[in-house]
């Protein structure tokens, strides 16, 4: 349990990235300052440039720029409202 007998939420989450280098079948980004590789081959047409969505290694999809924002967005907000509450 958490602090005032809360229960705890824990979510996984996709993060987004954009693609700076390929490697065989992995993909090379940053995110919040660390490099990250991710399995492109479950995600066809990743090309250096490309917007990707990564969980746990892998690719699961190419998306738009503005879906990285959104989801940028979205992951920013969250962090925020998780460090207010502590």
């Amino acid at each position: 349990m958490a602090r005032n007998d809360k229960p705890e939420v824990v979510m996984c989450l996709a993060i987004p990235g954009k693609v700076k280098k390929i490697k065989d079948n992995q993909a090379y980004f940053d995110y919040d300052g660390k490099e990250y590789s991710a399995d492109i081959s479950l995600a066809p047409n990743v090309e250096v440039g490309s917007w990707i969505l990564m969980h746990d290694g892998r690719a699961l999809s190419k998306i738009t720029q503005k879906e990285a924002k959104e989801n940028l967005e979205f992951i920013k907000t969250h962090e925020e409202m998780a460090d207010h509450e502590h």
